[in-house]
């Protein structure tokens, strides 16, 4: 989609100079909905994407905090995960989504709602991840569980689809006047 008005840039260069593909390489996306097919660990995180070596689902697996459960599965990357992931916790299956992304390496992660139907376990164990990720790839997420977006550095308060405020949890917290502040005293 094109701007009406003015322009979108990145980095300075206008996104009309970036071709679609080229881009797309350097994101990395990750929703509630996770596909996984009736296959191993190792091909889901890999994914038909023959370029992904073995250290790389290795890597990937480590920085998914997905790693120890996988090296505890009889098989370990080889053990089948069955249709559509049903042999595995909604918690693990959300980490074989995120380790495949972080396995091509992107420079942008996005997080769309992907912790909102975990239980509180597998959330912390996501949030671990990303934690570990600060510094070394820029984390976009999109969430509505306030538990999920306390670790952010910046948040951006969306109302009727305009920015209201950017600033940090703790500050928007604090803020008696900000939406956030209204709606986590609602939610604790």
């Amino acid at each position: 989609l094109q701007p009406q008005n003015g322009a979108i840039t990145v980095d300075g260069r206008s996104i009309e100079g970036i071709k679609l593909s080229e881009w797309r390489t350097h994101i990395g996306y990750v929703s509630q909905e996770v596909l996984l097919i009736n296959d191993t660990i190792e091909n889901n995180i890999r994914f038909y994407n023959k370029n992904i070596s073995d250290e790389d689902i290795v890597m990937a697996s480590k920085m998914a905090n997905l790693y120890d459960f996988i090296q505890s599965k009889p098989g370990k990357f080889g053990a089948l995960v069955g249709e559509r992931g049903l042999a595995l916790s909604g918690g693990q299956r959300q980490r074989i989504a995120l380790a495949r992304v972080l396995a091509r390496k992107p420079q942008l992660l996005i997080l769309d709602e992907a912790t909102s139907s975990l239980d509180n376990e597998s959330e912390s164990l996501i949030q671990t991840a990303i934690k570990e990720l600060k510094g070394k790839i820029t984390v976009i997420t999109i969430a509505h569980r306030l538990s999920t977006i306390m670790i952010a550095d910046r948040l951006i308060v969306l109302e009727n689809g305009r920015i209201t405020a950017i600033d940090s949890p703790q500050n928007l917290s604090t803020n008696q006047n900000s939406y956030f502040s209204r709606v986590s005293k609602i939610n604790t």
